[in-house]
């Protein structure tokens, strides 16, 4: 079945190892096709306290570090690096 599936569906085709795990869910009583909630927190960022704080800091010193903004602002590096680039539009920019 899984090979008429590939022949019609192509490379949009699930593997089958994904097929495989749908049917263990589905045959433990799982139903529901949404992912459910997931540990951890979304990378938000909406503080706008703390998005100017990197912006000033990044601004006082361009060499700066995530890490040495990250431990300046008691914040994770992933956070550091969402803001930088994504509220703030930064890139990296070689001389």
């Amino acid at each position: 079945m899984y090979c008429k599936m590939k022949e019609v569906y192509r490379d949009q085709c699930l593997t089958r190892c994904t097929i495989f795990r749908w049917c263990q869910h589905y045959e433990a009583g799982r139903v529901n096709v949404k992912d459910l909630p997931r540990s951890g927190e979304a990378h938000v960022v909406n503080n706008s306290a703390t998005i100017s704080a990197v912006d000033e800091l990044i601004r006082q010193n361009c060499r700066i570090t995530t890490r040495e903004i990250a431990v300046e602002l008691s914040i994770s590096k992933g956070t550091v690096h969402h803001i930088i680039h994504k509220k703030l539009g930064y890139r990296k920019v070689c001389a």
